[in-house]
């Protein structure tokens, strides 16, 4: 089944004069073509790696704004979106995280708290124990205890899928391009984000956090999607 044809003119109208070319990538390609391969990558997850992505580049202006409210009319729910910006105060660091909170509170303000169904499936980590319990015991406690057996174990609001998903696009926008991207990488893997997916997932990230990120993440994706 063909994707769902996105149609966006914001380009032309307000560029089309003063930068006719990258009004025509704006309209044709980034959303004409990438963001209508939805049948790959759903609306409502190229949402969320458009709003992780931001806020891990540090983008906090009206263009985030616009992209929460985007995730919203894409399905991504008022819980799905607190555990997105709280999962991204972990990641790309909490003065980011209260910065974004404000404007989702206004895209969101309106909905009602839905109460989960069920319970999360528990994340067992002893990384943070393991590797520095000797040296940094408190971090090593917020890591595994925290970060992993409460954040991460919240995944009957969002699903470890997309939680991969907000993990790894908020580390390729920081510029993180360390083991620890290529483990969040083979993480996605196990919690079924597919090799089609991470290609559409790191093309829209070329987009939106630059091309030489998008390089150097690809990198990293065929070897953990080699087999596939």
């Amino acid at each position: 089944m063909a994707g769902k044809k996105i149609v966006q003119t914001a380009g032309r109208d307000r560029l089309g004069e003063f930068a006719p070319e990258f009004a025509r990538y704006n309209d044709d390609i980034l959303f004409g073509e990438v963001w209508s391969r939805n049948d790959i990558l759903s609306l409502h997850d190229r949402s969320i790696v458009t709003v992780s992505a931001l806020v891990g580049s540090g983008i906090l202006d009206s263009s985030l704004k616009f992209h929460i409210q985007t995730a919203k009319n894409h399905s991504v729910t008022r819980a799905e979106m607190v555990e997105i910006v709280t999962q991204l105060g972990f990641y790309a660091g909490w003065p980011k995280a209260w910065a974004v909170f404000p404007m989702a509170k206004e895209v969101y303000g309106g909905d009602a708290y839905v109460e989960p169904e069920g319970e999360g499936v528990f994340q067992n980590q002893t990384a943070g124990r393991d590797r520095i319990g000797d040296f940094a015991p408190d971090f090593a406690r917020y890591n595994d205890d925290i970060l992993f057996g409460e954040v991460w174990t919240r995944n009957n609001i969002l699903s470890l899928h997309d939680r991969s998903i907000v993990t790894v696009s908020a580390l390729i926008g920081a510029g993180i391009f360390t083991s620890a991207l290529k483990n969040h990488i083979a993480n996605a893997k196990a919690h079924g984000v597919t090799k089609a997916e991470m290609v559409e997932i790191i093309t829209q990230l070329g987009f939106y956090a630059g091309w030489p990120k998008a390089w150097a993440a690809f990198g990293y994706a065929k070897e953990v999607y080699a087999d596939d």
